[in-house]
């Protein structure tokens, strides 16, 4: 697997095509990984299962959905940012909740943003744009 530079983790492929298009716009979607759960995007950050001969290589984004099939956002999250390895990589929740105890929370593990997911595509798209934008072409990150 090549570098990608955004990884999104998100359970809806609906998600996953708006998020393509919208870094389309900035000229990103080439740069982007879909994982549709938390345990693949795991092993593929850890090198367990089928990615142990991947190379070292991080995203410079994360986008994490934070309600996904076996494993949550959250859990994925603290596994991220407890690991030297990988606390460094920006991850900005993604999400449809506006509950405060989950924004609470995304912060207290380590989120470096929230984002909500709007339920009009053209909001949805840039805003999606201009967090890629941001993090990829803006934002120095650790090598």
């Amino acid at each position: 697997m090549e570098q990608m530079d955004i990884m999104l983790v998100d359970d809806s492929p609906e998600v996953a095509e708006l998020t393509r298009i919208a870094l389309e716009t900035k000229k990103l979607a080439d740069k982007m990984t879909w994982f549709a759960d938390a345990e693949e995007a795991a092993d593929f950050m850890f090198a367990d299962n089928g990615y142990a001969d991947r190379k070292d290589l991080h995203p410079r984004l994360i986008l994490l959905d934070l309600h996904l099939p076996l494993m949550s956002g959250h859990d994925f999250l603290k596994m991220l940012k407890s690991n030297v390895a990988t606390a460094h990589i920006p991850v900005v929740m993604f999400s449809s909740s506006d509950d405060q105890r989950d924004i609470v929370q995304s912060y207290q593990l380590g989120a470096n943003g929230y984002l909500m997911k709007s339920a009009d595509p053209r909001e949805f798209i840039g805003t999606v744009a201009d967090a890629g934008q941001y993090w990829v072409t803006r934002n120095k990150p650790v090598r």
